[in-house]
């Protein structure tokens, strides 16, 4: 079983600190290269990246409006 290095939830944050920091660096980027190449760097799992995307991106809500 592999142990992971950082505690849980650690991963999630650091991936977005990541994002908000090659976002403002690199805003030509599309948004979702720079999730998907976060979440591959912190081996997030793909509930993660997935809430990341819903979250980060404009219009991926998926919620239902009220």
């Amino acid at each position: 079983m592999r142990e992971s290095l950082q505690p849980r939830g650690e991963a999630l944050r650091s991936a977005a600190r990541r994002i908000s920091v090659r976002r403002a660096e690199e805003p030509e980027t599309p948004l979702l290269q720079i999730i998907t190449e976060a979440a591959r760097h912190f081996d997030l799992s793909p509930s993660e990246e997935q809430m990341l995307q819903s979250d980060l991106l404009p219009g991926s809500s998926e919620a239902p409006p009220p």
